[in-house]
Parts: structure tokens; C-alpha cells; sequence
């Protein structure tokens, strides 16, 4: 289970090590790389890419970010989702979501065919900050179901 960036992590983890992943639950992730379509999402970027944004994350936040780009670029969340069948997944998003609006667990979902499932969230912002009590109880009864 991993949400936000932990749910593009979960993903590439499951294409790259299937032996090792029973089931997948991906929450509030990015399709792909460097989107900066949304003005949080354009904040992340300035923060990582620009001199003056690593300064104000490792004082400001307490942040250090490495300077160098990723070499080579890992695997995108989109081309990852394919690899996973035949393990079970589960790709949830909520329709409020500030940072990745619904066309980027509509990839994920389309990447994955009828090998996954989408849960589109009515009202749920983004992330673990965003997920119910309710919510997070159906993901858990979801893994069980799957997982054993």
C-alpha cells in the first residue's frame, strides 16, 4: 500500500519484483514523472529543480534534496502498471485530489486493463490526509480479500 509517491513506488516495486508482491494498493499516485499540471505540483518541482528552492526545502523545510536529476529516469507509474498482472491491484483516487486530477488513475486504470481495479472517490482530496476511516477499512478488506 503506498500513497502519493509511495503509490508510484508500490507499483514500479510490484512490476519489478512480482515474486515478492502478493497484492497492490495504490492511492493517490501519479501516472507519470514530472507532471506539473496543478499549482501544488508546480511548487514540488521549483523546490526540487531550482538552486533557490533546494535553499528555502532545507531551511525552510528541513529538506535536503539532492541536486542531480535521476539517471536513468526509473520506470513511469503508466509503463509499470502492465507488468503487475496477475497480481491483484487496486488503484484508488479521490475527484478532489489538488495535486493529480482523475486523469491520472484513469491511465493507471486503462494501463492496467481488466487486471485492475479503479476506485474513484467522490469528495476525497489527496492522500492518507485525505482518506477516511471508512475508506481506509474497505482498502484493508480489499487486501485481505487478495492478499490472504
Amino acid at each position: 500500500v503506498g500513497f502519493s509517491m509511495g503509490g508510484s513506488v508500490v507499483l514500479r516495486h510490484a512490476a519489478l519484483h512480482p515474486r515478492q508482491t502478493d497484492a497492490v494498493v495504490s492511492v493517490s499516485a501519479p501516472a507519470r514523472w514530472y507532471y506539473r499540471g496543478t499549482a501544488p505540483m508546480r511548487r514540488l518541482h521549483w523546490l526540487v529543480t531550482r538552486p533557490e528552492g533546494r535553499v528555502v526545502s532545507r531551511y525552510g523545510f528541513r529538506t535536503r534534496i539532492h541536486h542531480r536529476d535521476w539517471d536513468p529516469v526509473p520506470l513511469s507509474p503508466v509503463e509499470a502498471v502492465p507488468r503487475i498482472a496477475p497480481t491483484p491491484l487496486l488503484i484508488v483516487h479521490g475527484d478532489a485530489d489538488g495535486y493529480f486530477p482523475v486523469d491520472h488513475p484513469r491511465m493507471l486504470a486503462a494501463a492496467a486493463a481488466d487486471q485492475g481495479e479503479l476506485w474513484l472517490e467522490p469528495g476525497m482530496g489527496h492522500a492518507e490526509h485525505a482518506a477516511s476511516d471508512a475508506l481506509l477499512g474497505r482498502i484493508g478488506e480489499w487486501v485481505v480479500g487478495r492478499a490472504g
